[in-house]
């Protein structure tokens, strides 16, 4: 299938995922023009960090289809949209550049895995992510939010892969797993560091709170 290419740094799409996106370059009106009159996807991929130009070396093979659900136009022909991400796939040949990028493309799925051991994977990055939004929001002092999070471990690999405050490289890396088992252990691995991040943050403050208090008592009335 040969699809559009839209690369950008710093940003990794995961299916079932939505992003907002603003396109401004000329190029890139035209492509999500073309892919809004046909109903067409294009793929997002993400360009190499501190990449000094676009070229078939700087951009990354696996990305994610895209297609527009939600589109505001503005003056002078730019474009907010909202993009929902579908399918995965490995850029097999770039095929053009002009205007903008092309390629074929060949999709790409997870493979089978035990049930149980799904069900298990799931049930560690669920609660791990819990946990840190509960932290995160005794940090900022704020209410636990309500978490609603996808029914399958597939669709929470990709969730939580999307969402946490991770390097592009690293988002990369969990994207072009096929395996939702390694990528949800792999998950897990980061939220625990994030949530040991989170406790030490928590526990400075309470210091910093507990000498601010001590430093009070010698002060006169």
């Amino acid at each position: 299938m040969e699809i559009a290419l839209f690369p950008l740094p710093n940003l990794v799409l995961f299916p079932q995922v939505a992003v907002p996106l603003h396109i401004f370059e000329e190029r890139y009106r035209l492509m999500i023009n073309r892919c809004i009159d046909h109903d067409e996807v294009f793929g997002l991929v993400l360009l190499q960090e501190d990449a000094e130009e676009e070229s078939e070396s700087t951009i990354h093979r696996v990305g994610v289809t895209a297609r527009v659900v939600q589109v505001d136009r503005l003056e002078d022909g730019r474009m907010n949209i909202l993009c929902a991400g579908e399918s995965r796939f490995r850029i097999e040949e770039f095929t053009g550049r002009t205007p903008y990028w092309t390629g074929i493309a060949e999709f790409l799925e997870d493979a089978p895995e035990r049930q149980e051991t799904l069900q298990n994977a799931f049930d560690e990055v669920s609660g791990l992510y819990k946990a840190a939004i509960e932290l995160t929001s005794q940090l900022k002092e704020t209410e636990i939010p309500q978490v609603d999070l996808p029914d399958s471990a597939l669709g929470l690999s990709y969730m939580v892969s999307y969402v946490l405050d991770l390097s592009s490289v690293r988002k990369q890396e969990l994207l072009e797993m096929t395996s939702t088992i390694l990528r949800l252990n792999s998950l897990a691995v980061d939220l625990e560091k994030i949530l040991s991040q989170l406790q030490e943050q928590i526990a400075r403050r309470g210091f910093a709170e507990k000498a601010k208090r001590n430093g009070d008592l010698g002060k006169p009335h």
